[in-house]
Order: structure tokens, then C-alpha cells, then sequence
């Protein structure tokens, strides 16, 4: 029986968000989903295997150490007809002929639970384009078939002919009355910031110059205003395709946190990474790495059991075969900012960057040492056998080579990573071609009231009851003070560990988020916070640290750029 008692803000969040029926509990949620995935588990491996997966994985969603994306709680058992899938790319052409299939395939994933993300590059008109899937979105949010809030990614090279129009496109949504339910990004290229930086000239598709300082400066003067456009580099996301022979990324998710094809889609699931903190025997805190391994290890199993419900849930044959093909899982991690706290580190430091570091690359080994134990019990992924040309895994060196094979953590060795692609490449063994993306965690990390994603607190003491008590003891211990003592008053040390979004410099996200870049399998959804008044100026800093950080896509958010933001308690009660 499950014992999954969620807090007032996380039954709000459930209730709301219709991720679980007017007669659910939150427990009964919990016994569905697992159900579900357990169903799959003994169709692969038995009653016994099934039993014991269904105990484990309902535990670990209870005590909080793991919690699924929205539409896996959302949809697992309760729905005949839904994927448990998170994103895709509508497989309907852009153009007059096709718009009302493209409307009706939209609004039908959209209702499964579906976020969905567009390039734009083949289109005359993007801006158009754009408002035409907007009100598409609009129309499909507001017929009250759709259980969750979805996203949508709208992305344009800035090569396009038309970029400056798109560059601008949701500038005037605060005074013109537009309902966006769109993200917007230019997709740059190495080619175009050398050029920024050299000050030459660039050509558009159209064969028009253009200087691209002027066209920086007008993304970075939008966002600035808007939030939009962000920077997506395509290019990079493409260097870590595993497999470039069914194609190349032509946009992403809608927090562009994975690179999609054509009816590509992707299952997520997320490790909470506080409830991995323990104390040794001098009451230091650590990390619980034999606990984490066997939660990882759970995990990567569910999100494959996942795949398998989806499947044959799929709507089209391009959507179905591209799931077969790669069986693409995103493995992601919610309450890191609550882990930093309760260590008493800084989010802003170089111990948090290594520590978290550290996490992310034993969670990303131990997932794909799994990935290839799930192989040699259920079989491979499609195009392990089916493209061996265009098929990095099978490459000198292997795909995991080439990304991390130069790499040492403190929990995983270069010659690790060497070993575990080798074998690969030599037995054809991996169930996933992709098992790490760190999205957003969003409604999910609400719902086990941790902090989302691998962003720090937005605001410090809106963190759990039990996360502030853990604070207040290491604060008090370590420093003496208190953390609800005047602000003002606080040494440096303590100011920085209160720190909150706001508070810490863009080279501080963009520390953190080049850090875990290094082992994510593709991209990273964080998000770079100015405070008020930050000009054009400080945005393009942003996006060129971004860039030479070797980040997959950046994107700022100024305080006050949106009518609608949250703000901090101690904002609230002034």
C-alpha cells in the first residue's frame, strides 16, 4: 500500500494539474504508475522480477528519491490510448495544403500529453508560421481536453532571410495582448559568433550581407525585453547525435534540454538528488553513492519500461519507428539546489560544481552499465543492428568515448568511460541510445517538493520545511548565525550560501551549467537570471560566456521582463 502523502502545494499542483483524476489520491497515483511499469517489467522478466521491481520503484517514488515526468504520472494506467512521452516533432509538412492536418496532429498531441518543437527554416514566412502553431496551441490549450500545460519550441537559423522579423516576434506580447504558449531560439552556429567576434560580414540564405554584431545586439536587445529569443547551437547538439544516419537535430524539446528529429520523442524520469545526502562518521556530508547506484539503476529500468508502453501507444508509423530505432530515455536530476544546502555549500562555488559534477557522472555511467545489462536481456536498440555506418556507438573511438572518454570525475575514471564504449562497440549491447538530459523537472519537483531542476532556489526560504531545518543546523554549526536573522547582518560566507537566483552572477549559472554540460548526453535547460535594469549589454555577455563555455543553447531571464513571474517571500511581505 502506497504511502505517498504529498504536501498541500504538491496536492494543489496534482489536483490542478489533472495529473491525477477527481477521485484519486496522490497514493493511488503512485500504485497506478507503478501497475503500469511493473506490467512491463514481468512481460520482460517474470513474476518474481516484476514483484520486486514494483516494490522498489513504489518505495523510491514514496521516500521521494525518484519522481517521473508529468505525462508518465499523468497517463501510466490510466489512459488506453496515451504515450508516456514528454515531446516530439510534428511529421506534417509546413504548407497551405497540409495546415489543417498540422493543426489536427498538433491538438491531438498536445491532448496525450505532448510538448512539440518546430524548425522553421523551410518556411517563407516564420513569423507567420509561428502565430499560425500559437493560435494552434492557444486553441488547443483552451478546449479543456488537455491535462497538463505543454511547451512548445519554435527554432530559426539566423541565416533565415527573415531572422530579424523572428528575432522580434513576441517583443510586443505585454502590450499587443498575445497569449504565447511558444519558446522562441536562433540557432547559431561556430561560423556566425567567430563572425561576431571578427566583425566581418555574413551572408543570409537569401544571399543578402548582413553585419552580425547588428543582428547579435537585435537578440540580445529581444531577450532582454522578452526573454526571447534564446540561443540554441545546433551544431554542438549534432556533434553528440549518436546516431547522424536517421538524421540531423532540426530543433529540440520545448525547454531545449534534447535534440529531436522528425517524430522523435523522449521519456523522462528524475533523480532528486538531496535524498542523497547522508553524514559520515565525523557528521560530514556526503554523498550515498551505493544507494544512488541502485536508484539509477531502478530508474533507467522504469524509463525503459516506459518506452515499451509508449510504443504501442504512438500515433503513426514515422513516431513508432523512430522510438524503436533509439530508444531515447533523459535520466535528469531535480533538487540539487536542496542538496547544496543541506551541505552547506555555496551554489556559486567550486566545491558545488565539482560535488554536483561528481553526481551527474556517476548517475550518466551507472545508467548506460544498465542500459547494456537491459540489452542483453530485451535486446538492443533498433538501429544498433540496422545502421552500422552513421551509427556512432559502433565507431573507433565509441560514441561514449568520444564524449567522455577524456574525462575524470572523483566517481568515474577516463579509462571507465574507454572501457564501457569498447564494449559496446564490440557486442552491440545497449538498450538506450541516450539515457542523460537535464530538463527543467518543473511541475514533477513540485509535486516531491524539491527544487527544480539544477537551478538554485529562486528564492532560499520557500525550500522545504525539512531542507531549511537541515540549513539553519549547518549554518548555526559552521558559522554561528542564523538564516532568518536580518540579511544585513549575515557574514559572507552565509550570505553567499542564502544566496538565491537572483543573487548569483551569470558566470556563477553558467559555472554550474558547464559543469554538468560535460556529462549530459546532449543539452541542459537552465536558464541565466539579471536582475532589473540588466541591459542588452549584459545579455549578449551572457550568451558569448554561454557560448565559450561550450554550452548547448543559453537563455536569460531579466527580472521584470514578464508581467507574470514569481516573487520571493520576503518580497511578498515587505
Amino acid at each position: 500500500m502506497s504511502h505517498f502523502v504529498p504536501s498541500a502545494r504538491a496536492e494543489h499542483v496534482l489536483r490542478t494539474g489533472r495529473i491525477i483524476d477527481a477521485d484519486e489520491t496522490a497514493a493511488t497515483m503512485v500504485q497506478r504508475v507503478t501497475k503500469a511499469l511493473a506490467r512491463q517489467e514481468i512481460e520482460f522478466s517474470g513474476q518474481k522480477a516484476g514483484a520486486q521491481f514494483a516494490e522498489a520503484f513504489e518505495s523510491a517514488l514514496c521516500s521521494r528519491e525518484i519522481v517521473m515526468s508529468t505525462p508518465v504520472m499523468t497517463n501510466a494506467g490510466r489512459y488506453i490510448d496515451r504515450p508516456l512521452t514528454a515531446c516530439t516533432v510534428p511529421t506534417v509538412d509546413f504548407d497551405p495544403v497540409s495546415s489543417r492536418r498540422l493543426r489536427e496532429e498538433i491538438i491531438r498531441l498536445h491532448e496525450q500529453g505532448m510538448g512539440t518543437g518546430f524548425n522553421l527554416d523551410e518556411t517563407d514566412d516564420p513569423v507567420a508560421t509561428l502565430q499560425f502553431l500559437n493560435k494552434v496551441a492557444f486553441e488547443s490549450a483552451s478546449n479543456g481536453r488537455e491535462d497538463r500545460p505543454v511547451g512548445n519550441m519554435a527554432v530559426l537559423s539566423v541565416r533565415h532571410p527573415k531572422i530579424y522579423e523572428f528575432i522580434n516576434a513576441k517583443v510586443d506580447a505585454s502590450s499587443d495582448g498575445t497569449d504565447w504558449k511558444f519558446n522562441i531560439s536562433v540557432n547559431i552556429d561556430g561560423a556566425f559568433m567567430e563572425a561576431v567576434e571578427a566583425g566581418h560580414g555574413i551572408e543570409l540564405d537569401d544571399g543578402r550581407q548582413v553585419d552580425p554584431r547588428h543582428l547579435f545586439d537585435e537578440i540580445c536587445g529581444a531577450a532582454t525585453l522578452c526573454a526571447d529569443p534564446g540561443l540554441v547551437f545546433l551544431d554542438r547538439m549534432n556533434a553528440r547525435n549518436p546516431i547522424p544516419a536517421m538524421g540531423a537535430y532540426t530543433t529540440t524539446a520545448p525547454c531545449a534540454e534534447v535534440g529531436l528529429i522528425a517524430g522523435e520523442t523522449c521519456q523522462f524520469g528524475y533523480i532528486n538528488v538531496r535524498k542523497f545526502v547522508t553524514t559520515d562518521t565525523a557528521g560530514r556530508a556526503i554523498i550515498h553513492f551505493t544507494r544512488l547506484a541502485q536508484t539509477t539503476v531502478l530508474l533507467t529500468r522504469a524509463l525503459d519500461n516506459c518506452l515499451e508502453i509508449s510504443q504501442g501507444k504512438l500515433g503513426g508509423t514515422r513516431r513508432k519507428h523512430v522510438s524503436q530505432q533509439k530508444r531515447k530515455m533523459g535520466i535528469g536530476l531535480c533538487g540539487v539546489a536542496d542538496a547544496l544546502s543541506v551541505t552547506g555549500l555555496p551554489y556559486d562555488s567550486d566545491m558545488a560544481r565539482t560535488l554536483m559534477a561528481d553526481v551527474l557522472s556517476f548517475v550518466n555511467f551507472t545508467s548506460k552499465e544498465e542500459s547494456v545489462r537491459l540489452a542483453e536481456e530485451r535486446g538492443p536498440f533498433g538501429a544498433m543492428h540496422t545502421m552500422v555506418i552513421g551509427n556512432r556507438h559502433t565507431e573507433t573511438p565509441g560514441h561514449i568515448e568520444r564524449l567522455y572518454g577524456h574525462l575524470t570525475s572523483g566517481t568515474v575514471a577516463a579509462d571507465e568511460w574507454c572501457k564501457l564504449s569498447r564494449h559496446i562497440a564490440s557486442t552491440g549491447m545497449l538498450r538506450n541510445v541516450s539515457t542523460i538530459a537535464l530538463p527543467p523537472t518543473g511541475r514533477s519537483a513540485l509535486i516531491i517538493d524539491a527544487s527544480t531542476g539544477i537551478e538554485p532556489h529562486f528564492d532560499t526560504f520557500s525550500a522545504n520545511e525539512e531542507v531549511l531545518a537541515a540549513l539553519e543546523r549547518v549554518v548555526q554549526a559552521n558559522y554561528g548565525e542564523s538564516i532568518y536573522s536580518d540579511s544585513a547582518t549575515h557574514s559572507q560566507p552565509v550570505s553567499e550560501i542564502l544566496a538565491s537566483a537572483s543573487d548569483i552572477s551569470p558566470a556563477g549559472h553558467i559555472g554550474m551549467a558547464s559543469a554538468l554540460q560535460r556529462y549530459t548526453d546532449e543539452a541542459i535547460s537552465k536558464t541565466i537570471n539579471l536582475p532589473l535594469g540588466s541591459t542588452a549589454d549584459d545579455v549578449r555577455g551572457v550568451y558569448c560566456a554561454g557560448y565559450k563555455a561550450n554550452m548547448s543553447g543559453v537563455t536569460v531571464y531579466v527580472d521584470g521582463s514578464r508581467k507574470a513571474q514569481p516573487r520571493k517571500l520576503r518580497q511578498l511581505t515587505r
